[in-house]
């Protein structure tokens, strides 16, 4: 069972898997539809923002993408060496009655998964599935893949900080997705740096995005507390 990978400390990462069988899940190759994301974003968003700041829509749709996805999948993997099927028509996700992203569900029994102390060899099906998804939310939202790829690595840098909290398991191997400059086949990492930690005016460590997500421009959303941006430049 997905939860007995969560015991204890670890419970905090299975919070965004869908246990319920009878919760009602979407297939995410449907959800991925130019129709289907057009009528969720307006549901979220309202037919004040949506299509007219679509980029920005998108970006925060990857967010839930991201929280939903990377968790249980990076912390199964670094604690117990398992995964589960990645295919984007091996999973469904449930909706919040809003519209938005709320939970993940794998159709398919986990699996012992790579041990390989190289990352991009370790965590290719979770890379390659974010890859997929990314490409086709830049095709629809008009977003730069690099954005996109900024959430992704902002909820992977935070699930492996308070995964080192959670346990003493070796985090070397998911530090290195975000260290590694490039892949082997001399591609550029697109997660590389997407969070650094700078001192800021008192002294204290600030952690700070890579790349910007876009919120600022709507401003009931706000610019989001890691943004790159100066926070005193008028945009």
């Amino acid at each position: 069972m997905s939860q007995d990978f969560f015991a204890g400390a670890l419970a905090g990462f299975a919070r965004t898997l869908v246990l319920d069988e009878a919760r009602s899940v979407f297939a995410l190759p449907e959800l991925l539809q130019r129709e289907t994301l057009d009528r969720l974003l307006l549901q979220v968003y309202g037919p004040e923002l949506m299509p007219g700041k679509l980029p920005v829509l998108v970006s925060q749709w990857m967010k839930f993408y991201a929280m939903q996805l990377i968790p249980p999948i990076v912390v199964a993997n670094l604690v117990h060496g398992v995964s589960w099927p990645l295919q984007l028509d091996r999973l469904g996700f449930a909706l919040h009655g809003r519209g938005f992203l709320d939970g993940v569900k794998f159709d398919g029994a986990a699996f012992e998964a790579s041990r390989s102390s190289a990352p991009f060899e370790r965590f290719a099906p979770l890379l390659e599935n974010l890859e997929q998804v990314i490409n086709r939310l830049s095709a629809y939202g008009n977003v730069a893949p690099g954005v996109l790829w900024g959430s992704a690595g902002d909820y992977l840098e935070t699930c492996l900080r308070q995964l080192a909290a959670a346990s003493d398991v070796s985090l070397e191997v998911g530090y290195a997705l975000l260290h590694e400059r490039r892949r082997p086949d001399g591609r550029r990492n697109p997660l590389f740096n997407a969070v650094t930690y700078i001192e800021g005016d008192d002294g204290q460590s600030v952690r700070q995005r890579r790349s910007c997500c876009l919120s600022y421009r709507v401003e009931w959303v706000g610019r989001c507390e890691h943004c790159p941006l100066l926070r005193d430049t008028d945009l």
